[in-house]
């Protein structure tokens, strides 16, 4: 169990610094989604180029291999839950690299999960 609970830390902490390097690539590139179809391309070349972006890939490939080795050891509806333990690391990065703001209600919402996080664990 021990070593469970370990691959589940490194997963959550290269899932949750995955997340946050993919949305620091993306603001740079800007929202696919509003830009003129003439520009789609220069945007989608620049996204594929951004070295945040890339390592961001990286680290979320990372974790889903990692993922994939927990849910050979153990219950998915046990680890998928464990693996909400991205969402502290999530919060720590997305406010020390993207200077994002966590309020108090988040840090309570995000406690709240890692109750949860600590009672399934325990089953």
């Amino acid at each position: 169990m021990i070593k469970t609970l370990v691959l589940v830390l490194i997963a959550g902490l290269l899932g949750g610094t995955g997340h946050v390097l993919l949305s620091k690539g993306m603001k740079t590139v800007g929202d696919l989604t509003e830009a003129p179809a003439a520009h789609v391309g220069g945007m989608v070349t620049r996204a594929v180029s951004n070295p945040w972006l890339l390592l961001g890939v990286v680290l979320q490939a990372s974790f889903f291999f990692l993922y994939l080795t927990l849910l050979s050891r153990a219950d998915v509806s046990k680890i998928l839950p464990m693996t909400a333990f991205d969402y502290i690391v999530v919060a720590v990065l997305a406010h020390l690299i993207l200077a994002e703001p966590v309020t108090p209600a988040r840090w309570t919402g995000i406690g709240f999960i890692v109750a949860g996080v600590f009672l399934v664990s325990r089953t």
